[in-house]
Parts: C-alpha cells; structure tokens; sequence
C-alpha cells in the first residue's frame, strides 16, 4: 500500500542516487557512460528506498539516520550488481573465447571494481548527506500522515 514515508524515501533515495551517480560519471572520464546510468540509478534507488527505508523509518532522528545509511548501503550494494551485470554480460559478447562458466565471476569482479571506484570523496559526500536527509523526511512524514 503506498504510503507517504514510501514516497518520500523512494523519491529522496533516487534523487540521492542520480547526484552520486553524475558525480561518478564525472570522475570518471575514461568510462563511457551514458546518461541510462543516472536514470537507472534514480530507479534502483526509488525502490531501495520504497522497499527498505519506507517500510520501516526509524523511531526517532537517530534512528532515522541510521535508517538512512542501512538503505544507502543497499542502494550501493543493488546499484553495484545491478551494472556490473549488463557490463559482464557486454564483456561477455565482445571475448567470445570466454567460457559461459566465466560470467559469475567476472560479474563479481566488475561489481567490486565499480564499487570500489564510486568511494570518491565527491560521491561519498552526496551520499551521506542524501541519506540523513532522506532518513530524517522519511521520518517525519511517517509521523506526520500515518
């Protein structure tokens, strides 16, 4: 049932996502990547932020930031895994001579380069500042029309 907390935290997390996203896109000039990347990370934040920090805000402000940060750490996790694997599977088309066995870890692989690379001070930043302010409006508007 969609809820106001729902809404606030998919629509903060997304947001969240698309600003930490465009700072990666910047700091990373010899990866092409389009501007699918932004809109995709708007989506896997907005049901991150649905399914995780909707459902349950916290009981306070501490514990809607702390709220906030869980559902930051999944949104990086899924955003993560959700690239690597059109990336291994792209990877995959272009060395024919990999094996089919191959693709699971090469799509770990990709997943903990890519994640590894996204820990720039820039998108660190925009992250923990979206998440305590998403944790904290999720919070509010749980309290206020619930």
């Amino acid at each position: 049932m969609p809820t106001a907390a729902k809404l606030i935290a998919g629509m903060g997390l997304g947001i969240t996502a698309m600003i930490a996203a465009y700072y990666f896109m910047l700091d990373q000039e010899d990866y092409r990547i389009g501007p699918s990347f932004v809109l995709g990370n708007f989506s896997v934040g907005f049901f991150v932020g649905w399914f995780s920090l909707g459902r349950n805000p916290g009981h306070g402000n501490i514990s809607a930031i702390a709220s906030g940060f869980r559902a930051l750490f999944l949104l990086v996790i899924i955003s993560s895994l959700f690239f690597s694997m059109f990336l291994a599977f792209l990877t995959m088309q272009r060395q024919t001579s990999r094996e089919l066995m191959d693709l699971p870890v090469l799509w770990l692989e990709i997943a903990f380069k890519y994640a590894i690379l996204a820990m720039s001070k820039e998108v660190v930043i925009a992250l923990l500042i979206g998440g305590c302010l998403t944790g904290l409006a999720t919070y509010h508007a749980s309290r206020r029309w619930s």
